[in-house]
């Protein structure tokens, strides 16, 4: 089962928005229901302390009978925390974060970098995706896929990732240590259709731009 979460930050649009909730539970966290209630699509859930919810749509999904949790402002979990939660109860396998990307507030980014290990550690396939890029945290080795020239960009996530190997790429490299903000790593490219990423410790964090 696949879970779109739409959090209350810059919010994703129509297009990726339709793209992303085939054959998926919509969770709304707090005010990522207002973008639903913009482009006319019902969430299955909504969740949070909904004190940056616009009244008036908060009204109108409950009078649509939509599933509402409400939890009290003073948590300890962020409402996207709660909906990825959420998502776990109901078996999600894959969750697609949207309306966690953008704007001005860096301890929200590094928040929301969050909420992939979250999910890692609960054995779930997670991506933070908006119009421009896509999020994923690499816990394995792997192969990714694009087309030649296309940019992807890795960087080590809670720590060092030892014995770091790209193949297929611009830049390749062997048996690297990449600690944690190290820029090595950035800006690589495709040289074939598959990039082969191999390390035997540690987590990485995947950008990728999007296709819409």
């Amino acid at each position: 089962m696949k879970a779109v979460i739409i959090a209350g930050g810059t919010p994703p649009s129509q297009k990726l928005l339709n793209k992303e909730i085939i054959a998926s539970s919509i969770i709304a966290a707090d005010s990522g229901a207002n973008c639903l209630w913009e482009y006319k699509t019902t969430p299955d859930y909504l969740i949070g302390d909904f004190d940056s919810i616009d009244s008036k749509i908060l009204q109108f999904w409950e009078n649509k009978k939509v599933s509402t949790e409400r939890h009290p402002q003073n948590k300890d979990e962020t409402d996207a925390q709660l909906a990825l939660k959420k998502a776990a109860s109901l078996g999600a396998i894959e969750i697609v974060f949207l309306g966690c990307l953008g704007g001005n507030r860096v301890d929200h980014l590094l928040g929301a970098l969050g909420l992939l290990a979250e999910a890692s550690d609960l054995n779930i396939a997670a991506c933070l995706k908006d119009d421009y890029q896509t999020i994923t945290l690499l816990d394995k080795s792997t192969v990714i896929h694009g087309k030649n020239g296309e940019f992807f960009s890795l960087q080590a996530y809670g720590g060092s990732v030892k014995n770091l190997n790209i193949s297929g790429s611009k830049y390749e490299l062997k048996n690297h240590e990449l600690k944690m903000g190290n820029a090595l790593t950035l800006s690589n490219e495709f040289q074939n259709q598959a990039v082969n990423i191999q390390f035997t410790s540690g987590r990485l964090l995947l950008f990728r731009l999007c296709n819409l």
